[in-house]
């Protein structure tokens, strides 16, 4: 899910550098390698990516340390790049980054702060919040992790309202309702949406089973995806 909107035409293009520049300011940064390479251990019922290597949620989102810029990708140029520039720029902003060597949950809570402010899709704020609540279970704040998920949830159902996805788009999003609503214990919601996926494909039918099952166990926990059927 890419955090920003933007055109992926858009995109600077040198070949697997790790150095590239800020769309915003023009300096140099540190980016995400073209290609990170990861050994997955699991993947859970809520997409979230777990590896035998270190944490990658810890470094999924990058800021530019001379204009403050946040972004999941520095190489991708948003559409809207004249309107961060003002935000970023703004004093408001700037008074946020009183500590220049942010936790991942302080950044994240800027990265937030620029999203409002651009008013960025539902999608990209749902999957924001989504990633809020995996911080927020590392740490065992459970209450916390709640509340971005139903944040989440809340940002997912609206994204079906302000957007046109098409049949597997609006099913994943269905899927992501329900799993959420099931972590945070809204077991009927949860079975509720499960039944507008498209089940005529199979891999919603998969996920399907196996949210029905953990929701009539009434089971809250994460649970790893079913494998693919080979």
């Amino acid at each position: 899910m890419t955090p920003f909107f933007y055109n992926p035409e858009m995109r600077q293009t040198e070949d697997d550098a790790v150095m590239v520049m800020c769309p915003v300011c023009g300096n140099p940064v540190n980016n995400h390698a073209v290609e990170e390479l990861y050994t997955v251990d699991v993947v859970e019922s809520d997409f979230r990516v777990r590896t035998l290597d270190d944490d990658i949620l810890d470094s999924w989102l990058v800021f530019c340390h001379h204009c403050l810029y946040i972004t999941h990708d520095f190489s991708l140029i948003p559409d809207n790049i004249a309107q961060l520039r003002e935000i970023v720029d703004t004093e408001a902003y700037r008074e946020r980054f009183s500590d220049t060597n942010p936790t991942t949950m302080e950044l994240f809570g800027h990265y937030l702060y620029l999203l409002e402010k651009a008013e960025a899709p539902p999608m990209v704020f749902a999957d924001t919040y989504l990633r809020m609540s995996w911080l927020c279970e590392d740490e065992e704040q459970s209450s916390k992790a709640d509340a971005f998920r139903e944040k989440a949830v809340s940002n997912f159902a609206k994204s079906l309202l302000v957007s046109d996805p098409d049949r597997k788009e609006r099913s994943l999003i269905y899927y992501y309702i329900a799993e959420l609503s099931r972590r945070n214990g809204e077991f009927e919601r949860a079975k509720k949406t499960l039944l507008k996926m498209d089940m005529k494909q199979s891999m919603f039918r998969r996920l399907y089973d196996m949210q029905n099952e953990l929701i009539r166990a009434r089971n809250r926990n994460a649970a790893l995806m079913p494998r693919e059927e080979s």
